[in-house]
């Protein structure tokens, strides 16, 4: 084989990786055209072998035997000994190999092969092979050994990832509905709770009414809890599909939401990120959160834009060290997180970005980093607020 032609193999493996946009599909589809091309023989075909027979997931047969979907003895195929001795098999020309009485020359009519296992978390998920109806003139070479074992490789790599994320969507619609449903079964009670006191306020006097008051409040703040921990369960689902949205007007939203009475908000530095919007006003409203409820008058917070994400800063008191070196998978120490933080976490991981919390004497210093794409803006900072 040429040096050229070797480049040529390699080439379509990385073209074949690069197109992140494709179905797993529309990948197993191009790979085995690749293959086919490239050995220049008939026929490419992936196959399950996990349920003891040979199912084609992919061929480039359009229709008849061995055509996609089609199900067979692999009893019968060359690839039962691929599948037997989990490695490659190479066949040039079957009639004058080890091979020729095999029951796969008889029964397939393919007179050359060439098949490697496909590994899918560490077990046989099927094969990857390529054949011809005659026999072929020269045998295949380690450059093309290589190269259908790359191929199977990296086949393998992609039917694992997908079935990965199908697991996780999985996982993450229980986690959804179970959320859902815990909260409207705490809320039904609350509610009626609530009803109560609140008449039971109405007709009693001091100091009973007080203490009704007080109880009030306290039901305020569990259905206050309810919602952050249905947020919190939601904002740690992988974030699949993102836009281009502008720290500026989310930061802005999430702070009149809030409006903390006691502090300014500037944006230095705004750009557009790619983020779920809701997700990343819901990281906003908590930094914002613990402002308003930590922080003393004439506080300063600013939002700023990075190399790779943002920063949010105040001048307040402070978080506690073992608070802040226990955040975004610091060793957790004795200081306790509200929830407020733990949101915060989520939202970052759903992302998977990094995190960071500084604190010094001038205040805190989140960082948030590996946001992706950033598109800096003329203007490098906008009024207080």
């Amino acid at each position: 084989m040429s040096e050229q032609e070797v480049r040529n193999y390699f080439r379509d493996l990385y073209e074949l990786g690069a197109d992140s946009s494709a179905t797993l599909d529309e990948k197993i589809e191009r790979a085995i055209a690749v293959g086919r091309d490239r050995l220049d023989v008939d026929y490419g075909v992936l196959s399950f072998t996990g349920d003891g027979e040979y199912e084609v997931v992919g061929s480039t047969i359009e229709s008849g035997d061995y055509s996609a979907g089609s199900v067979h003895d692999l009893d019968t195929t060359w690839c039962r000994h691929v599948v037997d001795d989990e490695e490659l098999l190479m066949i040039a020309d079957a009639g004058s190999s080890a091979y020729a009485d095999d029951i796969a020359r008889e029964v397939t009519g393919l007179q050359c092969y060439i098949g490697a296992p496909i590994t899918v978390d560490g077990e046989i998920y099927g094969t990857l092979c390529f054949s011809g109806e005659q026999p072929r003139d020269r045998s295949f070479d380690g450059d093309e050994q290589r190269f259908v074992e790359l191929l199977t490789r990296w086949i393998g790599h992609e039917i694992e990832r997908e079935r990965h994320y199908r697991a996780l969507d999985a996982q993450n619609e229980r986690l959804d509905e179970f959320a859902g449903v815990l909260a409207h079964d705490l809320r039904n009670p609350l509610t009626s709770a609530y009803g109560y006191t609140e008449l039971a306020s109405e007709t009693v006097s001091e100091p009973e009414s007080e203490y009704l008051e007080t109880a009030l409040d306290s039901l305020d703040r569990m259905d206050e809890m309810i919602t952050e921990t249905l947020s919190l369960a939601r904002e740690g689902i992988d974030v699949g599909e993102r836009e281009s949205v502008r720290l500026s007007e989310v930061a802005r939203s999430a702070w009149n939401t809030i409006d903390p009475d006691t502090a300014t908000l500037e944006i230095v530095d705004d750009r557009s990120i790619r983020a779920d919007a809701s997700r990343l006003r819901h990281l906003f409203e908590n930094l914002f959160r613990n402002v308003d409820e930590h922080c003393g008058p004439g506080t300063r917070v600013t939002v700023e834009g990075t190399d790779d994400g943002f920063a949010v800063e105040d001048t307040g008191p402070g978080l506690p060290a073992d608070v802040a070196d226990s955040l975004f998978g610091g060793e957790y120490g004795d200081g306790r997180r509200g929830l407020g933080l733990l949101i915060i976490e989520r939202v970052v991981s759903g992302h998977g970005w990094t995190g960071q919390a500084r604190v010094t004497d001038a205040g805190t210093r989140f960082v948030f980093s590996g946001v992706g794409t950033v598109t800096e803006t003329p203007a490098t900072a906008s009024r207080p607020e």
